[in-house]
């Protein structure tokens, strides 16, 4: 999934995007890599050892990426990484440049990375509620969804 970061994903004057609205899309970056392994969407159930290496501005042009690296009976394991690409001319310091120039890196620039877990969820009403239950080790929860 690639991304050119906008005025609409800062909250703050110096344009850095919050890392919540990062992780809006990898999210759906994970969306996107369940539905092509199962055919629906799963349920996050948290992230592991995420380490965020740079900030990321207004106008960079980022990349998300989700790797599968486990598939569970009810769960599935991804890596995620997320790389700047480029980043306005402005930013990176040139002094002779047009609105809208980018300076494109030689290699991906990883600014954040780390693992999530998934888990498949299976759909069922009870007391006209619509509730979800998820196996996770052996444990049955319910999540309910309003």
């Amino acid at each position: 999934l690639s991304y050119n970061m906008t005025t609409a994903d800062a909250n703050n004057p110096d344009g850095i995007v919050p890392v919540g609205r990062q992780f809006d899309f990898i999210g759906d970056v994970e969306t996107e890599e369940m539905i092509l392994v199962d055919g629906d969407e799963s349920l996050c159930l948290g992230y592991e050892d995420v380490k965020i290496y740079q900030d990321v501005y207004v106008g960079d042009m980022m990349e998300y990426k989700a790797t599968l690296t486990h598939i569970g009976n009810t769960s599935r394991d991804c890596r995620i990484e997320v790389f700047k690409l480029a980043t306005p001319a402005y930013r990176a310091g040139k002094e002779d440049y047009k609105p809208g120039d980018m300076v494109w890196f030689d290699e991906p620039v990883l600014c954040t990375e780390g693992n999530v877990r998934l888990v498949l969820r299976n759909t069922y009403n009870v007391e006209n509620n619509q509730m979800e239950q998820l196996l996770i080790h052996g444990v049955i929860w319910m999540i309910s969804r309003r």
